[in-house]
């Protein structure tokens, strides 16, 4: 493994930490969790970075502390129903994984602190006023994956050098993911020359007629939007595009550990060490409207080689050079 950090801005230094008071032991917190894929094993590593950072700061599962996780597996018709159920449980705090978490955990709830987190474009969303002062009962973590995505087809292109299209793989009710893609569509054209081609997936039946869509238009590559339905079918969707030999490049890593080719972002676990110390600092008082969201420290290339071998592929030896991650 080779890791390399890229730093970015760091609205507020909430993951540092320094010296923090224990929890009373007569404090007894309920910290609901509502993702788009479980993180109620406790091998999960999500679950244990959360928990880990937690535990730092005098909260323990079982102790003081209870864990409420629901996830939709991919199943947007879940969000609505899974964020009524947590309300009514009386959460102290409630954290929302993606777009579709935290909206529906606003549209069940004005008054219960919500810290975000996988939330590409929470401003133009309408989830916060500004990452300084987001107002509101909404704060957390932003991945930016708005400013990655041009990287990431500039890697595509370094695979595949007179590449003019790709594809995009997006979830057009997922308000990040349609909020990306309009961006992408304005930007990338004139600033990467590459025409894009827009391949929605809104549930699991929309695969096989997304991959057509792809077979039509003779895409050779793809861009992959990380979101919680494509993210639960990523074994399925990196089976297809091996099939076809399509490198693909996505913002998550685990996809990539599943099959897809690539991945340009930022580090899941700091994000949800991250919304941990966000719901320790809400526990003691503080309100959400002046915790200044946080964007990533750190980003990271990860490149599957087994899924290049798999495909024919051969990674340019400088790409290889420049990965944080390469996956045997």
């Amino acid at each position: 493994m080779r890791r390399r950090q890229f730093i970015g801005t760091l609205a507020g230094a909430l993951l540092t930490g320094g010296i923090v008071a224990p929890a009373t032991a007569q404090t007894v917190a309920r910290v609901g969790i509502l993702t788009g894929a479980s993180i109620s094993t406790p091998a999960n590593v999500f679950r244990e970075a959360f928990l880990h950072v937690l535990r730092q700061r005098g909260w323990e599962e079982g102790k003081n502390l209870i864990i409420e996780a629901r996830a939709t597996e991919g199943r947007a018709e879940r969000y609505a129903e899974h964020a009524a159920e947590l309300v009514t449980m009386r959460i102290d705090v409630a954290v929302g994984s993606g777009s579709q978490g935290v909206q529906a955990l606003k549209a069940a709830s004005s008054t219960i602190p919500i810290v975000m987190l996988d939330v590409s474009h929470p401003i133009e969303a309408g989830l916060i006023s500004s990452l300084a002062r987001p107002g509101g009962n909404i704060t957390g973590v932003t991945p930016q994956l708005d400013e990655v995505n041009a990287k990431a087809l500039e890697l595509l292109r370094e695979l595949e050098p007179d590449l003019g299209r790709a594809g995009i793989l997006y979830t057009p009710s997922n308000a990040g993911s349609a909020l990306a893609l309009k961006e992408s569509l304005e930007r990338i054209p004139q600033r990467l020359g590459m025409s894009l081609v827009p391949v929605s997936i809104d549930s699991a039946a929309d695969i096989e007629t997304a991959f057509a869509v792809i077979d039509r238009e003779g895409l050779r590559a793809v861009q992959i939007h990380p979101t919680p339905v494509i993210g639960a079918n990523r074994q399925r969707i990196a089976g297809l595009l091996i099939e076809r030999r399509i490198p693909a490049v996505t913002g998550f890593n685990t996809l990539v550990r599943d099959g897809i080719l690539m991945s340009y972002g930022p580090d899941q676990v700091e994000s949800w060490r991250g919304a941990a110390t966000y719901v320790d600092r809400i526990l003691r008082g503080d309100k959400p409207a002046d915790l200044p969201v946080q964007r990533p420290t750190k980003f990271q290339l990860v490149i599957n080689v087994k899924t290049a071998r798999a495909m024919g592929l051969t990674v340019p030896p400088t790409l290889l050079a420049r990965a944080d991650e390469v996956i045997e």
